[in-house]
């Protein structure tokens, strides 16, 4: 039972796998099949055109291939996708059984007609190619007739439309009274070749390089436009930070990253500071008879104190029973001595007044001439 599972699974891995690769590329060509493509062989030398440069170098297996036609109006020809190599000639074999018998040439409708196609192609990238030999010319039915390309508004907006998308054409115009330069213009970052009969001169890497080059700049100028929104967009501290990270041409985050490891380092360091002035203080306190191999230990925090001789603090020279002598303790600003029984200390001593003093000797000097140590 797991086994079959188990396959299952793997069959339905391959099955995603090889959508997911269908999706890789599309490519449109989108072909002008009005009578005029017939004089001077020009429909012949597209089809050539097609089999000798567009489909080895721009179609791989797994492509999807579709082909509208435009004259009178356009029309979806067939969607194939590409299988392998003997698929390849098989579509081959359906192109050229192709007529170019169309009375008009509605160049306007088959822009239409292709941006409808490419809003419904979801995913993948999308490669265009565009190859018409005359002017506008379409029947009375059509919203183009009669219309200058050049300067419709009509047109150019579904141009601007496709651009905004990131589309980009490949325009092949045939002769020299076409309006493929009218398409490519309405379609901004679009590729124009105009060519002869021949169409020898046309080479589809040609579209391949200069549309990757306007999809970077384009990438680049949308990335600088974003950034200036967010300069403008984001005030006080942020915009401060924005600003600066623009000229300098870097991300604002590496600068957040930087402001937020230098703030972290005040923090340390103030926590540092405060841990010195509040950490436990080890203290040694040993009398010249007992020598420091006999020494008290203590540890003291800001307020606490001892106070020798009193249980458990005794120190030999200060005398065996209880007797309250001196007072060893700590506040911020480090250890203080107070002296409870001023009669133990020598005439030379500074501590003798009364109060607490900052222990700034390390040595208290006795009246017997013993001497208690404190560090």
């Amino acid at each position: 039972m797991h086994r079959r599972t188990l396959i299952i699974g793997l069959c339905l891995m391959l099955i995603l796998s090889s959508e997911i690769l269908a999706e890789n590329q599309k490519v449109v060509l989108v072909l002008d099949v009005s009578g005029s493509m017939n004089e001077g062989r020009k429909f012949q030398a597209v089809k050539s055109y097609i089999e000798r440069d567009l489909f080895p170098n721009l179609l791989r297996p797994n492509d999807q291939f579709t082909l509208v036609l435009f004259g009178n109006n356009p029309r979806q020809a067939f969607t194939e996708r590409i299988v392998d190599e003997d698929h390849k000639k098989q579509i081959l074999e359906r192109i050229r059984n192709l007529r170019a018998d169309d009375d008009y040439t509605d160049i306007g409708m088959a822009l239409e007609y292709l941006f409808d196609l490419l809003a419904g192609m979801k995913g993948g990238d999308v490669k265009i190619l565009f190859i018409t030999d005359g002017k506008n010319t379409p029947p009375k039915t059509s919203p183009y007739y009669g219309k200058d390309l050049s300067v419709d508004s009509r047109f150019k907006e579904m141009g601007k439309k496709i651009s905004q998308e990131g589309w980009f054409i490949y325009v092949i115009g045939i002769g020299k009274e076409t309006d493929a330069k009218n398409i490519a213009a309405a379609v901004e970052g679009s590729v124009l070749r105009e060519t002869d009969a021949t169409l020898k001169d046309v080479r589809v890497e040609e579209y391949l390089g200069k549309t990757e080059e306007v999809r970077k700049t384009r990438e680049a100028e949308r990335k600088k436009n974003l950034d200036v929104e967010q300069e403008s967009s984001v005030t006080g501290v942020s915009g401060w930070i924005h600003r600066w990270a623009l000229s300098l041409g870097v991300s604002p985050m590496v600068l957040y990253g930087l402001l937020a490891m230098i703030g972290l380092g005040l923090v340390l360091g103030i926590a540092y500071f405060f841990w010195k002035l509040i950490r436990p203080i080890k203290v040694l306190v040993w009398d010249s008879q007992s020598g420091k191999s006999h020494a008290v230990h203590l540890s003291l925090i800001p307020g606490s104190s001892v106070t020798f001789n009193t249980p458990p603090y005794y120190l030999p020279v200060l005398g065996k029973d209880d007797h309250s002598a001196i007072e060893i303790g700590r506040n911020l600003k480090g250890l203080w001595i107070r002296v409870l029984d001023d009669t133990i200390l020598s005439e030379s001593s500074p501590y003798r007044d009364k109060g607490k003093h900052m222990l700034r000797k390390k040595r208290l000097d006795l009246s017997s001439g013993e001497q208690v140590f404190i560090l």
